[in-house]
């Protein structure tokens, strides 16, 4: 099979400087390269490579006549193009790579089976949950509008595992980033464009998959400030405005050997949602729906109390927020505070369920396990006393799993029972294996 022509006769200087260049790696990566070039060279004045590879011989004999041959051709070669020597060289196929990235198509199903599925994971955020998958689909659909949100809500109320359950299922590229890890660009720290490098190594660099992903930015209100000189904080988030205002920013190609191909990535596809816990919003809300325009303190209307779910822009901006980000906002979104009844549910419903999980792995080891109604509330009302909503569940669980784990698989196949009394909660010896 013939080889493909890589190197025209136009580019044979540029060959032996390749080949000057590389001596100074060593020689025996110069002598590879250098047979590599001639091969190739030869290739172009219709010379046999295998036969010059059997007789070294007959190849120098034939110097002369290649050299011959090489001024009569190069002057019936036209020079060539940009786009034709960019071809050669891999180039335009570099190109033609990304047109096929290029290539892709969201399929959303339909909003209320989506909805639905995601409820069978979170609990107690149902019309949070409703709003975020909203946001998402008014960004695919409306290609003219630009989604970025704002989740407010403490530890453990489901911000993130929100987006994650509807990304996933939606097939939607998505990355978690750590706002605290970041500062303006050109100082020491994380860049914001590193966001969108994070991104494209989740999606194999796919171009196109990665500018219709989504960002994920925790921990956003710890940027909140009044100095713009904060290089760790506000300017950060000034930062962030070149990546939620919809523009086009260059980016290295990592799969490039290279290093030459540069990819424009255009971020009017993203999705970027911000978190955080933002303490003291609330009460510098409550003091805007509280007092009325003489200064006098007056009690809510029942209207009011309804509004005090929805934080405005200006609240955030007196907590510290910029004007020029809170601007780019455009749907902010407050999680419920989940009770000991969410939590409950949490333990028996849903498909996060670390109770659930410790059930099944049990089940597969042979073992039943047997317990009350009762003691997911127990459960639930344990895990209250740490302000970290469905988080501090998972340590409860782990607890009163902990002996009965090591039990079961240092006695594999003896035990088909175990019975959990109410008071495991507090001491994780009281259950019953048989």
């Amino acid at each position: 099979m013939k080889k493909r022509n890589i190197y025209s006769l136009d580019n044979l200087e540029n060959v032996g400087k390749a080949s000057n260049s590389a001596n100074a790696l060593g020689d025996s990566y110069a002598n590879e390269l250098h047979n590599s070039a001639n091969e190739l060279w030869s290739s172009d004045n219709g010379v046999d490579n295998s036969e010059n590879s059997s007789d070294n011989s007959e190849n120098d004999t034939d110097n002369s006549t290649i050299e011959k041959n090489n001024k009569s051709n190069k002057q019936k070669v036209k020079p060539k193009s940009k786009t034709q020597k960019e071809t050669e060289f891999g180039g335009t196929d570099r190109e033609e790579n990304h047109k096929k990235e290029e290539k892709f198509v969201l399929d959303l199903p339909d909003m209320k089976l989506l909805e639905r599925s995601v409820l069978q994971s979170i609990v107690g955020q149902d019309e949070q949950v409703r709003k975020v998958i909203t946001a998402i689909y008014r960004a695919k659909e409306f290609e003219s509008i630009k989604a970025n949100v704002l989740i407010i809500g403490n530890s453990g109320t489901g911000k993130t595992e929100t987006i994650k359950q509807v990304a996933k299922r939606l097939r939607i590229p998505y990355t978690e980033e750590d706002a605290t890890k970041y500062t303006q660009e050109g100082y020491w720290g994380a860049d914001v464009v590193d966001m969108i490098y994070h991104l494209l190594d989740k999606t194999d660099w796919n171009l196109k998959k990665a500018e219709n992903g989504i960002i994920i930015i925790d921990e956003i209100d710890k940027k909140a400030g009044h100095d713009e000189h904060d290089v760790s904080g506000v300017a950060v988030l000034n930062s962030l405005l070149k990546i939620i205002e919809g523009t086009t920013i260059e980016i290295e190609n990592a799969k490039d050997p290279f290093g030459e191909d540069v990819l424009q990535f255009n971020t009017k596809g993203l999705i970027i949602i911000f978190l955080g816990a933002f303490k003291g919003l609330e009460v510098i809300r409550d003091k805007r729906l509280n007092r009325n325009a003489l200064g006098f303190t007056k009690t809510p209307t029942q209207k009011e109390d309804k509004q005090k779910t929805r934080f405005l822009k200006q609240d955030l901006v007196k907590y510290g927020m910029p004007e020029e980000f809170v601007g780019r906002i455009d749907t902010i979104i407050e999680m419920n505070k989940l009770t000991k009844e969410d939590l409950a549910a949490i333990l028996a419903k849903s498909n996060l369920s670390i109770f659930k999980r410790y059930r099944s792995e049990l089940k597969k080891k042979g073992v039943k396990l047997v317990h009350s109604r009762k003691l997911y509330d127990i459960i639930a009302e344990k895990s209250l006393t740490l302000d970290t909503g469905a988080r501090e569940l998972s340590n409860t669980v782990n607890y009163i799993f902990e002996n009965i784990v090591y039990e079961v698989l240092a006695n594999p196949g003896k035990y088909t029972r175990c019975v959990l009394s109410p008071q495991i909660v507090d001491d994780n010896t009281k259950f019953e294996l048989s």
